[in-house]
């Protein structure tokens, strides 16, 4: 638990550092039959500024899976047991997964 905490507050911090913007932290450790503990949900500003972000997330620990980089409207980066969500504003409206 420690770890991923630890793991938590350093993806906040480089999204925060990188300027990402809206970030949300969904906790979902309590919830039954869950498969992952957090999401941590943010925007960029362009496709560029989404994929940076994803960049420097990826510098600090490798994930075990990363889907979307190829058009970088939204950035699913998967680190077992915390998920985080890079988006276009548009894309992170249109899916509403804050609101799951």
């Amino acid at each position: 638990m420690i770890k991923n905490l630890f793991l938590l507050k350093s993806i906040i911090d480089v999204i925060s550092i990188n300027d990402g913007e809206e970030i949300t932290l969904l906790n979902f450790y309590k919830k039954k039959n869950r498969i992952y503990d957090y999401f941590v949900i943010c925007n960029g500003k362009s496709k560029q500024h989404v994929y940076y972000i994803y960049q420097n997330l990826k510098l600090k620990k490798t994930p075990k899976n990363v889907e979307g980089i190829e058009t970088s409207k939204w950035i699913l980066i998967d680190y077992i047991n915390i998920i985080v969500h890079i988006f276009l504003k548009e894309m992170r409206v249109s899916y509403n997964i804050d609101n799951i």
